[in-house]
């Protein structure tokens, strides 16, 4: 009898432990390994065994933890008392449109047994959320151009996961900073960029928006340095002439009319992040970004002077 009870309070209770066979999983891979349970000193009833995937963002200087999904596991079982074990396998397929893990966003699996009239044993394991290897592949060109990430690289706008650069060394264009939100489509990689440029006699900042489609054949393992050189070309061609920079619709993005909002079964493809940002723009819209302020609904294609803030779409600027 007062076995059972030290297990009501925790004492002697069952344990879990989620053990996942990698560290780390791309976007839409599914993420899989063992549930593993020790039995305590009593018999114990278990009414349900889940994962829930959190994450953990810094928005402002402030920790937010949201829940992404829940993974359920198994239900209405026994745990045998010690020495008894049991390993449940699991396979949880990652949500696609979630942001890249990076200082500030971190994702985890947090793991509960509830046990019947007791304390729950519950478990915590982080889990790196990788980029898709396209997207791999145009950060690391990136980084062989020396365009460095900045410390805040990879925060959430309301529209995705914005990635910020700036040139260690010159590479023959005024830029200053350059800006990339991702949007990935079956068969496309497209990069929406800012590129804040240094003009004119005083060398004021000014940024330009633009569109960069990368071809498929240059995402191939393999082609590592003719990726670097397009990506070179094309942006030091928009650099040093801005007016050869094609137009594209920004608000055609912050529409959905390319698929932002894919995660919702769309299937056409979205922003990098976008999921992410949704969840958090969802709780802290009113409070953190907008305030009493209302979205611009005209394209605004460039030419901004003084504007140091996130990815600019049609003159919002806020990140979350």
């Amino acid at each position: 009898m007062l076995k059972k009870l030290m297990a009501k309070l925790g004492v002697g209770a069952a344990k879990v432990d989620l053990q996942l066979d990698r560290s780390g999983y791309r976007l839409g891979e599914t993420m899989t390994g063992v549930v593993r349970i020790e039995g305590g000193n009593v018999e114990q009833s278990i009414s349900d065994l889940s994962a829930v995937l959190m994450m953990k963002a810094y928005v402002k200087g402030q920790e937010v933890r949201k829940a992404v999904q829940l993974y359920p596991v198994r239900s209405n079982f026994t745990v045998q008392p010690k020495p008894a074990v049991q390993e449940i396998p699991f396979a949880f397929e990652l949500p696609e449109g979630l942001a890249m893990s990076t200082p500030s966003i971190q994702y985890f699996l947090h793991t509960k047994l509830d046990v019947e009239m007791a304390l729950d044993p519950t478990d915590m394991d982080f889990i790196q959320v990788l980029p898709p290897e396209p997207v791999e592949r145009v950060l690391q060109a990136l980084e062989r151009l020396d365009l460095r990430q900045k410390q805040d690289s990879g925060k959430l706008t309301p529209y995705g996961q914005e990635f910020s650069f700036f040139p260690a060394t010159q590479l023959g264009m005024p830029l200053k900073e350059l800006e990339v939100i991702f949007f990935s489509a079956p068969g496309e990689l497209k990069l929406l960029v800012e590129l804040d440029l240094a003009t004119g006699f005083l060398r004021r900042e000014v940024e330009y928006k633009a569109e960069i489609v990368v071809p498929q054949g240059l995402l191939q393992p393999g082609q590592e340095e003719e990726l670097s050189r397009f990506l070179l070309e094309t942006i030091r061609e928009y650099a040093n002439n801005p007016s050869v920079i094609p137009y594209v619709s920004m608000a055609a993005y912050r529409q959905g009319q390319y698929g932002h909002h894919s995660h919702r079964g769309s299937g056409m493809g979205g922003m990098i992040g976008g999921m992410a940002a949704g969840f958090l723009g969802g709780m802290l819209l009113n409070e953190m970004m907008f305030g009493d302020e209302e979205m611009a609904s005209e394209d605004d294609m460039g030419g901004d002077e003084g504007d140091d803030g996130g990815f600019d779409f049609g003159g919002f600027d806020e990140e979350l």
